[in-house]
């Protein structure tokens, strides 16, 4: 048996003026508050690497328990209070990163009123393409980000149910397919938030160019 394990990698570029903007104009407007919404988000980013960090631990920990055999159920216990701290740690690095993104939400927020003021007819299409992208990721993050806590849940279920000496066969194996089947729809999920990233990021550098605004991509 093997624990589908999944790296939570989620993906923003961003992207920088270079030069002054002068906020006078909504065009100008919208660019600083969109660029204000990708700042924030990137907060977030601060928490990948030890929360990947911790997936490869809990891995190894599960990795240990499986090769081990109840006559070890000590080190099976031990191992198993090791797993559950370490998911108590990955649960506050997803909420610090749901924080990041309801900062960046409530700023994106901000862009309706400048979207509103534009008065070219492709810049106002260009916008609600923008709007609608946004809207439509930031739900699913929600998702992605709901979904990974409920598998977080399981998880905890699971080495609760290694350190019972009466553990069967039928209910480790009832466990970690669900696990499975949760992580999978983690997959899905996050697939479809960083092909929507995509598509934000696209449309954003296609209003940037419509607009005229002076504007280079950062590494």
């Amino acid at each position: 048996m093997s624990k589908f394990r999944f790296a939570f990698i989620l993906g923003a570029a961003i992207i920088v003026l270079m030069g002054c903007v002068g906020g006078s104009t909504p065009e100008e407007n919208l660019y600083n508050v969109l660029e204000e919404t990708v700042a924030k988000e990137s907060q977030y980013v601060e928490v990948q690497k030890p929360l990947q960090e911790s997936e490869e631990k809990e891995k190894e920990i599960y990795t240990k328990i499986m090769d081990l055999g109840m006559k070890e159920f000590d080190q099976i216990v031990k191992l198993s209070d090791e797993a559950l701290d370490n998911i108590s740690k990955r649960k506050e690095y997803i909420e610090k990163e749901r924080e990041s993104m309801s900062e960046a939400k409530e700023e994106f927020a901000k862009a309706k009123e400048y979207m509103d003021e534009l008065k070219d007819t492709d810049l106002q299409k260009e916008a609600k393409k923008l709007n609608d992208t946004m809207k439509e990721r930031y739900q699913l993050h929600e998702k992605l980000t709901s979904s990974y806590l409920e598998a977080l849940s399981l998880d905890e279920e699971l080495y609760n149910m290694f350190k019972k000496k009466d553990l069967t066969m039928e209910e480790l194996e009832k466990q970690i397919t669900s696990i499975n089947e949760q992580y999978e729809m983690i997959e899905k999920f996050n697939e479809d938030y960083n092909t929507k990233t995509d598509s934000f990021n696209k449309q954003k550098q296609e209003f940037y160019s419509k607009a005229e605004l002076d504007v280079q991509e950062s590494e």
